[in-house]
Parts: C-alpha cells; sequence; structure tokens
C-alpha cells in the first residue's frame, strides 16, 4: 500500500499507467480474500486496473518438488510477467523494504552463501518473461517496516497484515521475528541500516568482480555431443593457474551456472570442492547439487549433467562399493540391513576411502557426537584381537564412518532435511 501511494504520487510528474496485480496463495482462506477484497476496493476507487490471481501454492509446492516460499515466488513473478507483457509494461515494482533486505543478507550467509549473497535484494535488476525481459524495481526498498507503517499511519491508509508473518514456520520468520530484533536491542540499534550498507558494497564488489571475470571467460568451453547438443563445459586449468583465487572460484561458479542453469543451494563449500579437483589426480570426480558431476581430465575440469542416480569409481578389493542417489528418488525407508548403509552426502563429502584400521581412528557416537576411539569401540564389543585389522573400514581421514558389519558413526545420519543418500554396501 505504501508504494502503491508513492507511485500515485508520481503518477501524472511521470506519466505513469498503473496495474494493480494481487495473488492469493490460497493458504489463509477467508483471511486472503479479505486482503484481496481490499486490494480491489481500493482500486475501484483510485480508478485502477486490478488483475486478481488465485493459486494453490501448497499443491504446487507439493507437485513441483519445492517449498511454498519457492512455489510462491516462482507463481508471483510467472503471473507478473504475463501482465508485463498483456499490458506492454515496461517496469514490474515489488515492495521490498530494507528489513526484507537485511533478513535476505542474513538468511544467505546462515545457508553458506558467497559474497554474492551479501548483495540481497537489489534495488533494481531484469526479470524474464516467456518471450520478453523486463525491468524489476523496487521503490520503497531503503525505508524500513517502520518507516512504512508510520508513513501509512500520517496518510490515513488502512492496510491488511498477513498473519503468517509473524508466524515461525519458516526460517526467514525466525530471522524477521527474534534474531534481528535481538541484535537490534541488544548489539547496535542500527543493525537494519549496517546490513544495508554492507550489502551496497557487497554489490559493488561482486558487479566489479563479474567484470574481471568476464575477461576470462574463454577459460571455460562448452562440451557438445555427437548430436550438437550441449552437454556440460570444460575449464581449462592452465589458463586458470595464475589467477586471483577469486576470480578462479569466479569462474567455477559461472561455469557451474552454464550447466545447471541457477545456484540456489549452491554453496562455498562445492565451489571450493570443484577447486580442489585441480590438485587432484586425473580421473577424480565429486557430485554436486542438481545432478551435476566434476570430474578432473588432464588440464580440464568437467562439468556436466547426468541424471539423478550416479555410481561412483569405488570398488575395493574389500567388496564395498557405494552409490549416490537423490533422497527423493529412494522410495524404501532406510534400511536395517547389516551390510547396507546410508549416509547423508552433504555430510561425509567425498574424500571417502575403504581400508582397515589405523592408530588414531575414531567415531563419534550418540547425538552429542561423542568420539570414541576405534579401538575401545573394538574392545567394548569383544571383537578378537586377530580379526581387528580384517574389518574393512569406511572413512574419511580418521573419522571412521562404518565399522563395516558393526556400527554406523552417527554424525552423518539420514534425517528429513537430506538431499543426496550415500548408499554403501558390502558384497558378501
Amino acid at each position: 500500500m505504501c508504494m502503491l501511494l508513492i507511485l500515485l504520487s508520481l503518477k501524472q510528474e511521470l506519466d505513469l499507467d498503473i496495474i494493480v496485480a494481487h495473488v492469493n496463495h490460497g493458504i489463509r482462506g477467508e483471511e486472503a480474500k479479505r486482503d484481496a477484497d481490499f486490494v480491489e476496493a481500493f482500486c475501484a476507487d483510485k480508478c485502477l486496473t486490478f488483475e486478481l490471481a488465485n493459486a494453490d501454492i501448497p499443491g504446487i509446492a507439493k507437485e513441483t518438488g519445492t517449498t511454498s516460499e519457492e512455489a510462491g515466488r516462482n507463481y508471483r513473478y510467472s503471473f507478473f510477467c504475463e501482465l508485463a507483457e498483456k499490458y506492454r509494461a515496461e517496469k514490474i515494482a515489488v515492495a521490498h523494504n530494507s528489513d526484507d533486505n537485511a533478513e535476505t543478507v542474513l538468511f544467505n550467509i546462515f545457508r553458506g552463501s558467497g559474497i554474492g549473497g551479501l548483495k540481497g535484494i537489489l534495488p533494481k535488476r531484469s526479470i524474464s518473461g516467456k518471450d520478453s525481459k523486463y525491468t524489476l524495481i523496487r521503490p520503497v526498498l531503503a525505508l524500513s517496516r517502520a518507516e512504512i507503517e508510520e508513513g501509512l499511519k500520517e496518510a490515513g491508509q488502512d492496510f491488511c497484515t498477513d498473519r503468517t508473518n509473524s508466524e515461525d514456520t519458516y526460517a526467514r520468520n525466525r530471522l524477521r521475528n527474534t534474531i534481528l530484533p535481538m541484535a537490534r536491542d541488544n548489539i547496535n540499534t542500527n543493525v537494519y541500516g549496517h546490513i544495508e550498507s554492507l550489502s551496497r558494497q557487497a554489490a559493488s564488489v561482486h558487479d566489479f568482480i563479474e567484470q574481471e571475470t568476464d575477461k576470462y571467460a574463454s577459460c571455460i568451453n562448452p562440451i557438445t555431443d555427437e548430436d550438437g547438443r550441449k552437454t556440460g563445459v570444460s575449464i581449462d586449468i592452465p589458463s586458470t593457474e595464475k589467477l586471483h583465487r577469486v576470480l578462479k572460484q569466479s569462474l567455477i561458479r559461472r561455469a557451474f551456472e552454464m550447466v545447471s542453469g541457477r545456484l540456489k543451494d549452491v554453496e562455498e563449500t562445492h565451489i571450493e570442492a570443484i577447486e580442489d579437483l585441480i590438485n587432484k589426480q586425473s580421473g577424480k570426480r565429486i557430485s554436486l547439487p542438481y545432478d551435476i558431476t566434476a570430474t578432473r581430465v588432464y588440464d580440464s575440469i568437467i562439468l556436466s549433467s547426468g541424471g539423478s542416480f550416479e555410481t561412483l569409481d569405488n570398488v575395493s578389493d574389500h567388496g564395498i562399493t557405494w552409490e549416490i542417489c537423490n533422497r527423493g528418488d529412494l522410495t524404501i525407508e532406510i534400511p536395517k540391513e547389516q551390510y547396507v548403509k546410508w549416509f547423508d552426502y552433504e555430510k561425509t563429502g567425498d574424500d571417502l576411502e575403504v581400508r582397515t584400521c589405523r592408530d588414531g581412528d575414531y567415531l563419534l557416537i550418540g547425538k552429542e557426537g561423542h568420539k570414541k576411539s576405534l579401538s575401545r569401540f573394538m574392545i567394548d564389543n569383544k571383537i578378537p584381537l586377530q580379526e581387528r585389522d580384517k574389518i574393512p573400514l569406511l572413512a574419511t581421514g580418521s573419522h571412521v564412518l562404518w565399522v563395516v558389519g558393526y556400527r554406523q558413526d552417527e554424525s552423518c545420519f539420514v534425517t528429513a532435511s537430506t538431499k543426496r543418500v550415500l548408499v554403501v554396501k558390502k558384497n558378501k
């Protein structure tokens, strides 16, 4: 409502045609209908064109395998672009404020974002519709929620409040309702302003890095199959060796996006894992989000998109094999078999090996992650001394994830939030 009042005040000066778009997400029942009716009545009073979309966002989220937040966002922007095309609009205005930006920056930090995530919400960016691109603007981004509410009060303008914003169902809401207010009240009263300043600085730095990355874009080359279809990209290692690490990682990030089409849920740890392949032998490969595989092939790193199921090149003399699967593709429950174990692959990483015991080996036991030496574990389980050196272990460094045939380490259990599962089997 604040944004709409501001645009209305500029209507004559800027010769604006304003179309108001409203989406009912199908989540709050009669309350959501009340909000839509409120906006429609306002538009009728001001002789503004009003467009309403009634959606079943929970149903769409379930169908697409996304969160309600993501499904709602995708639906809204798709609807906005359709209207922009219908009315031949040049810009799409949305009402994010500085509080939203602070939440976004912190949310990105907590999720493991790089400097790109510190940009937060930009005042202006390009958005693609079905056939055209439009400019997305955020006219009230510099205003805090408190300033917006005060402005509406001074203007005597009523507004609706979405009650779900005060619920702590979503992580973003907990940032909004608990963490940021606590920081404001106990650390710095201008926490929102400082985060806003940081995000603008980060945006400038990110733009500079992108410009520098453009100069070395020739390090990335597309890979096509016999039919000319793009199957991945290659990064030329010698061409990147003398580059600053920031540029090297920026090139990797760009190459990844060229294959996956998106960078959401791609963390710095993923980028660093690809970078580490530079120091690995040819043939070494890792699995990444969106079914992307990164492989060191002589003087190149190959990023390719595969199916949802992948078999790693690791079959040892101990008869251990492992596979990586998307959690959604495994319709069975977590097995309780002695020689089949599931692990959360994001927690195990890819530096795994199958071997026998060494000095310093340990497991993590219990919810608190109590460290227990492998030797003590074998003594407690009355494993004969002459048998201990024969038992295969799945390990990463000195951390033993599975004493095959006995106990599985508890730090990498599959949970409801697991996205990729490492399935390990002992062939009898």
